[in-house]
């Protein structure tokens, strides 16, 4: 097989290329003029260059020598095209990939109140295309019944045409569509699968629970999750000491390769300055998940320690303070956070929303009822969650609105109230309380699960595949059903 050659193009090179060319055509025309005459003074002693004889008998020679010139100058003339066409060859290849390349993409996640149809119209997705897609994946995805949270991809081409729709209606199930581009094709579904074990970690806190997790997980994830999981029982970065242990049981996903860290099922913290606490994750037949102790009891507070992130408290709960705009001492039954505009505020605790509009000084305001007669408000908001309304469901932690200084303000911050039985108290001075413990109804199966899993994050040898939290549904539906039998 021939060696292949490679060429480089550069200024340098194509000039000096000419130039050689250039001297070797001279170098032939004059070798031809100097043969003609020496043919003519050979054969005829004079130059009758334009006797009919002489041009007959000469002219074969040349037109012989002609031709290799010709031919030599062509086979040369190829050359370069050849160069020119493996130059322009990878050039053309490149436009040909950015060409393929030119799709445009577009990821969403469906909010309480979205529809799909309002939320690729925001993208520019014209009305026409949304509802050829639409009648298209009909037979697997129902535009008008996508459940809140349902995240979507969408692939078109700068003509606007649909190539592509990815479908992840729970963190499990992943749908990719590919749209054809004529009717009579057939529509292609995949469904990614993702498999799921658990595994179990142990390990002893040399520096600090993230170092140590790294070491033994290789994941700043997990470390998070469990310093959430024991948020109101630890302090883990003043309480943890050399020497303290942990022990996890953990989902781990797959989607060929590894793909994600999934829930903590169970996890053990025992420490020198700290007793023993235990974390197990239980789903109840109804659907809330939480993380309890041994006795059932929430590991969470019902209430969060602040509704946001902010800068500092520009103004404490008091009976008697003078207003910075209306300059007169009234009481001011409330804490103010700075923070910037635009900073997200979350319920503090699970509930209902009773009020979501204007309310005089305090500009936009939302008000939500909890459990055991307590209620919260939120004054002087930019705008609001998008979809909030009066009579929604929220849970502790979930985005209500952003702060602003709407209403009679100075400045951007969060006006925060908390009122218990109708009276209104001072939240840094309130003694949290816990959140629900399981549902009476459920504890048979609570302690089912607790059994299993503790079981599991004690013994050493091999784990139950059983235990995750999807198993832990459907085993709670299968007792349900067996005492309604009973």
């Amino acid at each position: 097989m021939p060696k292949k050659k490679y060429y480089y193009r550069s200024y340098y090179h194509n000039s000096s290329y000419k130039k050689r060319r250039a001297k070797k055509v001279k170098i032939i025309i004059g070798g031809i003029f100097i043969l003609l005459l020496f043919v003519g003074a050979i054969y005829f002693k004079i130059f009758p260059l334009f006797s009919a004889k002489q041009s007959s008998d000469i002219l074969p020679v040349s037109e012989e020598i002609l031709e290799s010139v010709v031919a030599e100058v062509a086979e040369e003339e190829e050359k370069g095209i050849d160069m020119l066409a493996q130059e322009i060859s990878p050039m053309v290849n490149i436009a040909e990939e950015e060409e393929k390349e030119e799709v445009i993409t577009i990821d969403g996640s469906l909010q309480a109140g979205d529809t799909l149809y309002e939320s690729l119209i925001k993208e520019g997705i014209s009305a026409a295309e949304i509802l050829n897609l639409q009648e298209k994946v009909k037979s697997v995805v129902d535009f008008n019944y996508l459940p809140v949270g349902s995240e979507y991809s969408l692939k078109y081409n700068p003509e606007g045409k649909v190539t592509e729709f990815i479908y992840k209606p729970n963190p499990i199930d992943i749908y990719c569509i590919d749209i054809p581009s004529s009717d009579s094709e057939d529509l292609k579904v995949t469904k990614e699968e993702i498999c799921t074990e658990v595994v179990r970690f142990e390990g002893e806190i040399e520096y600090s629970l993230y170092e140590s997790m790294m070491e033994c997980a290789d994941s700043p994830q997990l470390a998070l999750q469990l310093a959430e999981i024991f948020a109101w029982q630890i302090d883990f970065l003043t309480e943890c000491r050399e020497g303290d242990t942990f022990n996890i049981l953990v989902e781990k996903q797959y989607r060929g390769d590894f793909y994600r860290w999934g829930k903590v099922l169970a996890a053990e913290y025992e420490g020198e300055l700290l007793s023993k606490h235990t974390a197990i994750l239980f789903k109840d037949p109804s659907g809330h998940i939480d993380y309890y102790d041994e006795k059932g009891k929430s590991l969470r507070k019902a209430f969060l320690r602040a509704p946001l992130h902010y800068k500092y408290i520009s103004s404490y709960f008091s009976k008697n303070r003078l207003h910075p705009i209306l300059r007169i001492w009234r009481p001011h039954l409330a804490i103010d956070y700075a923070a910037p505009t635009g900073t997200p505020v979350s319920t503090i605790g699970d509930g209902t929303v009773i009020y979501a509009g204007w309310k005089d000084g305090y500009g936009n305001y939302v008000q939500i009822r909890h459990p055991n007669n307590y209620v919260s408000g939120y004054g002087h908001l930019s705008r609001f969650a998008k979809g909030l309304k009066n009579g929604q469901k929220v849970e502790q932690g979930e985005i209500i609105g952003y702060v602003g200084a709407t209403g009679l303000a100075t400045g951007p911050h969060l006006d925060f109230s908390i009122s218990k039985n109708g009276e209104k108290v001072d939240f840094l001075k309130l003694k949290l309380p816990a959140a629900s413990s399981v549902d009476p109804r459920y504890i048979a199966q609570f302690n089912e699960v607790k059994n299993k899993l503790l079981d599991n994050l004690k013994n050493g040898g091999e784990l139950d595949l059983n235990i995750g939290l999807n198993n832990q549904q459907s085993g709670n539906l299968e007792g349900e059903q067996e005492q309604s039998g009973k």
